[in-house]
Parts: C-alpha cells; structure tokens; sequence
C-alpha cells in the first residue's frame, strides 16, 4: 500500500506534468540564487572562518534539507481531512498514506540538493570529498522527524482545525532560529543559552561541518538527536493509533 501512495503522490504532485524537470532541478536553483540575493547581497551575511564567496555553499546545504523538512511537516498537517471520503467506506492505513507523503516531499528534494550539490561542485564552490556521503545522517534523521511530527499534527489537525495556521506560522520563526543563513557562532551567548535546544541546531552544525571541511563533525550530538528523534516517533505513533478510531466521527 505504501508503495502505491508513494508512486501516486510523486505522479500527481510531480511528475504528471510536463514541468517535472522545473520541479525538481531549475525550481531548487531558482530558490538558491532568490536566497543568495537576499542574503548574500542584499543583507551582506557572511560566515567566520569561510571566504567571502564561500557564503552560497553554506546557505545551500542547509537550505535544502530544510525545505524537505518543512514542506513534508506542513503538508501532512491536511492528510487525513483530505483523505475524508475514504474513512468509513473503504479500509485503509492511513499511516501508509501520511508516510508516502512526506517520503514524496524528501525524495524530489532530495534529488534537487543532490543538483545543487553537483552544481556548487561545477563552480567550484564545493569540494568534492567520500565524505559528503555522510549527509545520509542528517537527512535520513530530518526524516524521521517529519514521520514523527506528520504523526502528531495530521491526528491534531482533525480535532484542532486552527492548528494549521499556528504550525504555518511557526515554521518562519523555526527557520530563523536555525542557523542556516547565519553561523551559530555569531549568536550572542544570552540568545545560544535558549537556542541550543532547538532539535535542528545539531543537523544542520553536522551538515555544515560535514559539507565545508572546516569545522569537526559532532557524532554525539547527531547520535543524540537521532535517539530522541526515534523516541518522538513512537510516541506520536502511538498517539495517532489512538486517535485514528475516532478519525471518522470529526472529518
């Protein structure tokens, strides 16, 4: 059943169209040289330790797992209100539908970081290196928190119909406090004491440290989010199983 989800919303989302090819390759680089300019040009943010020019490969590889991440939450918040017409009259795991989802959101972005990835490379703007195979790690552990998070708001979502708005406006603020478009060391030390629990902060350092070569991979701390990540899964998992009986009843 996953599979065939997965198949119709990669079909139906993307590649139904005759603009697949803009979706998953000119859209991403299209999206880098918007935040480039904004960023880059128009605000002057740099990163220590990093040259000048060096600014567009740190925002980049931060960028694109976070859009995976964001879009894959925010989509899954209407999975099961979209899908009302089936619940009651036909017998189907929606957990299977909300997992093809945000599976769909990860795979097209992530064959558009892979073209940013290769492109930055062209430009010599990226060093290639085996060791960037290590992104997997973070990637795969934004995934599963967006399992874990697609979970908890989907079921939400059928009790809570504001709950939506106070995600999408949540996610910006989210965004801004992880430092994809800034270094973490130019956070002042009051404003590091709150935002080092963000669950992103250790991701997205290991992304960085892992992509540019100049700072050292934190293990620990990815194993550490990791183990948590999975800890959220099962909980959410097993919220949503208790909620699912009483789906039909509010849709």
């Amino acid at each position: 059943m996953f599979s065939y989800f997965l198949r119709k919303e990669i079909t139906d989302r993307y590649l139904g169209s005759s603009s697949a090819f803009l979706w998953v390759v000119v859209q991403p680089v299209a999206s880098l040289f918007v935040y480039y300019l904004v960023f880059g040009f128009i605000f002057k943010a740099r990163v220590p330790d990093l040259p000048q020019e060096m600014f567009i490969t740190y925002l980049a590889v931060g960028l694109w797992p976070w859009m995976a991440f964001s879009e894959a939450v925010l989509g899954s918040l209407m999975t099961i209100l979209n899908r009302k017409d089936l619940l009651g009259k036909v017998k189907i795991d929606l957990r299977q539908v909300l997992l093809a989802g945000v599976t769909t959101h990860f795979i097209l972005h992530g064959i558009g970081f892979i073209a940013i990835l290769l492109l930055l490379m062209g430009i010599d703007r990226l060093t290639p290196q085996w060791s960037l195979f290590l992104l997997i790690l973070p990637y795969l552990t934004l995934y599963l928190f967006a399992v874990a998070l697609a979970f908890l708001f989907s079921a939400l979502q059928v009790f809570y119909r504001d709950l939506k708005e106070i995600v999408t406006a949540f996610m910006p603020l989210w965004f801004f406090t992880t430092p994809i478009i800034y270094s973490w060391s130019l956070v002042p030390e009051t404003g590091q004491k709150y935002l080092v629990y963000n669950p992103l902060l250790p991701i997205v350092n290991f992304i960085h440290a892992v992509s540019l070569d100049v700072y050292t991979p934190n293990y620990g701390s990815l194993f550490m989010v990791f183990v948590g990540v999975i800890g959220l899964m099962v909980l959410t998992h097993y919220f949503f199983q208790k909620l699912a009986p009483r789906f039909d009843d509010f849709v």
